[in-house]
């Protein structure tokens, strides 16, 4: 006795085909998730250089302020203004009123 088959294949194609798929579409993944961790260390190194530059700048600008509100430049200013220091200052305070 003979038995025929003739759709014995078509599961074993369906199954390859979809091994097939998932394989290129996980490649495909992997390719784009390896892409943009090389992009995201690109741009922390850019923000890093970013940081080191705008603390260098905010160095500056401590220093020219601490300059500015130094004693000898505040009483230079004084003078200039025609300020006098008072020996006895008699404060108003707001909660006073």
């Amino acid at each position: 006795m003979t038995i025929i088959q003739p759709n014995k294949h078509k599961d074993i194609k369906k199954l390859s085909i979809s091994l097939g798929i998932l394989l290129v579409s996980m490649l495909s993944l992997w390719v784009f998730v390896y892409l943009e961790t090389v992009n995201l260390n690109h741009n922390i190194v850019n923000a890093k250089s970013r940081l080191e530059s705008i603390k260098v700048e905010n160095a500056d600008l401590k220093d020219k302020y601490y300059g500015l509100v130094d004693a000898d430049n505040l009483e230079k200013l004084a003078i200039e203004r025609g300020l006098v220091k008072d020996k006895n200052p008699q404060w108003a305070f707001a909660s006073q009123q």
